[in-house]
């Protein structure tokens, strides 16, 4: 977990809220009051949408999951994030898991920004049940796919979970790729 992709991530969100004042502020000098009001409602969904990533508990996973929003938008790919779960309970530690999901991305969001890709598009799900908690990460499948790359990462990132009972997954379906990120409960590893 890289510290300069956090200040990023304050840069660019100190840069934006700066530019959405000055939006504001343009649209109410002009009496566009109705058009600000539009405006305001549409910055609303986007930090809601953002602020999805304080639900999980864990601040590494947190941090993790801006970084995913923060490289989308530099790819210009749309990001469906479910939060369904805090982590609370889990039994691999947050630097592993924010890791994890970080170089996921990273390889999910070179593949979607092939050209050949339609739908932009990353679905990111965190969920959990009595046994495990699981993040999901859903793309569209880019034509003549060469899959040794994730396979690469996902070896990868199956050695950094495996220590702590976590495991990685990939399926192909319905034209779309589809990472499953595994991780256990702390009750269920120590006992």
């Amino acid at each position: 977990m890289n510290l300069l992709n956090y200040l990023e991530i304050i840069q660019v969100q100190r840069h934006d809220f700066l530019n959405h004042l000055q939006v504001i502020s343009g649209l109410l000098q002009l009496n566009k009051v109705d058009r600000a009001r539009e405006y305001i409602s549409q910055v609303g969904l986007e930090i809601a949408h953002a602020s999805k990533t304080s639900r999980v508990k864990i601040p590494e996973v947190s941090l993790a999951l801006l970084y995913c929003l923060n490289e989308a938008a530099k790819y210009q790919v749309e990001v469906e994030l479910t939060v369904n779960s805090d982590l609370t309970g889990c039994g691999v530690p947050g630097q592993v898991i924010g890791q994890a999901i970080e170089q996921l991305v990273d390889c999910t969001l070179e593949t979607i920004f092939s050209p050949e890709v339609t739908g932009k598009r990353l679905e990111i799900i965190l969920n959990e049940n009595d046994k495990k908690y699981d993040c999901r990460l859903l793309f569209p499948e880019p034509p003549q796919t060469d899959l040794r790359r994730f396979e690469n990462r996902l070896a990868s990132v199956g050695e950094l979970l495996s220590p702590h009972g976590g495991r990685v997954n990939m399926a192909i379906a319905n034209s779309g790729i589809e990472i499953f990120l595994i991780f256990p409960r702390k009750d269920a590893i120590n006992g």
